[in-house]
């Protein structure tokens, strides 16, 4: 009976789709809408990306133009990716990492449910050439009893983080977030913008602009925050120029020159 009640453990998490990989998901983009996407084709089928270290491979697909549309995060019993594969299939996704994580063995009072059959002797009267004789008949009882045990499982924390490739042009390949509090008080100003990572094989890659530098400067004019320095970089005419990117690395202040060819 054990054995038959974990079947129909397995046979209830497929029922449900996508199972904790599709009831936790959390967009942030949606592939099918999007137009500057690589979206998942009719018969395509996702890719599955394994990780022991999640943010270090979800990273090394950003710096590749990979963009992040999507995450999945539970905790429970170990889920197949499977169901992660079918809610990349249902959003659109492309590649999906998935990583997990163990937390803590639980325990649960379960019941093994068994059937006992017994005889029993039910005593009974018939007429027999006009006088009554008593007799006793043997009778089979089914019995069902339940047997309490105690059921062990391990959790663990699942995540999933769901891929498209952009082909948004990146003129300088740096992919930039705002300075937060923290970072603003260590460099000691309150205007620029963090390099968040850098496109691999981009003129930012090639120019030597690393990750974590913080973006100060485009051709003299100073970088505000991220929304201001995107606009600029939006703008800017590269064609057969020479652009001057400052940065500060390690503290100091750098410039360097992206020289792009007609």
């Amino acid at each position: 009976m054990k054995n038959c009640l974990a079947v129909l453990i397995l046979l209830m998490l497929s029922a449900c789709g996508a199972g904790q990989y599709g009831t936790s998901y959390r967009a942030y983009i949606d592939p099918m809408t999007a137009s500057d996407v690589i979206r998942l084709g009719e018969k395509q089928k996702p890719i599955i990306i394994p990780s022991s270290d999640l943010n270090r491979t979800v990273r090394s697909y950003r710096e590749h133009n990979y963009i992040v549309v999507g995450e999945s995060a539970f905790n429970g019993v170990q889920e197949s990716t499977d169901n992660a594969m079918r809610q990349a299939e249902e959003i659109g996704a492309t590649h999906v990492v998935v990583s997990s994580e163990f937390t803590d063995t639980q325990s649960q009072i379960a019941y093994d449910y068994q059937d006992f059959y017994r005889t029993i002797y039910v005593h009974k009267v018939k007429t027999v050439d006009g006088k009554q004789v008593y007799y006793s008949e043997a009778v089979t009882v089914h019995d069902t009893v339940s047997v309490p045990y105690t059921r062990y499982y391990n959790n663990f924390n699942q995540w999933a983080v769901y891929l498209v490739q952009s082909l948004k042009p990146r003129k300088l390949g740096l992919m930039l977030v705002d300075l937060d509090a923290k970072l603003r008080s260590e460099i000691g100003r309150n205007t620029g913008a963090y390099i968040d990572l850098v496109l691999e094989s981009s003129p930012a890659f090639f120019a030597n602009i690393m990750a974590q530098d913080v973006l100060i400067g485009i051709n003299g004019t100073e970088i505000l925050n991220k929304s201001q320095a995107q606009t600029l970089i939006d703008q800017l005419d590269i064609s057969g120029k020479t652009i001057i990117v400052t940065v500060l690395h390690e503290g100091k202040r750098k410039d360097i020159s992206l020289e792009f060819y007609k």
